[in-house]
């Protein structure tokens, strides 16, 4: 399946409370090291410090969206000399918007 699939609905499959949860999980472990994004035509590529930290904050934010979002494509990135890591998320139609609107927003919200 391909990341332009219109096959697959973009949805999150969160109940209200659970993503309220799922919120204050994200900045706990992913604000500290925001960086920045940037914005493709199919989805974001979202930027943190190249930390130990930053990386094992993706890979579980990674994990657990793969529960509620799995239309997206997730892809972490992390190239020598290690001063960044990056969150590649892309998928159908909506994907960028949605984790726009959700993800960005709430690290933006917090960014120190």
């Amino acid at each position: 399946m391909g990341q332009n699939d219109s096959s697959r609905e973009v949805a999150c499959e969160l109940t209200e409370e659970q993503e309220k949860e799922r919120s204050e999980e994200v900045r706990s472990r992913l604000i500290t090291n925001y960086v920045g994004v940037e914005e493709s035509e199919d989805g974001l590529k979202i930027r943190f410090e190249g930390t130990e930290e930053s990386l094992l904050a993706a890979a579980r934010f990674i994990s657990s969206e793969l529960k509620c979002c799995a239309f997206a494509e997730y892809e972490i990135t992390v190239s020598p000399p290690y001063e960044e890591t990056a969150l590649t998320i892309t998928g159908p139609d909506g994907t960028r918007e949605m984790f726009r609107n959700g993800l960005v927003a709430r690290l933006e919200a917090k960014k120190p």
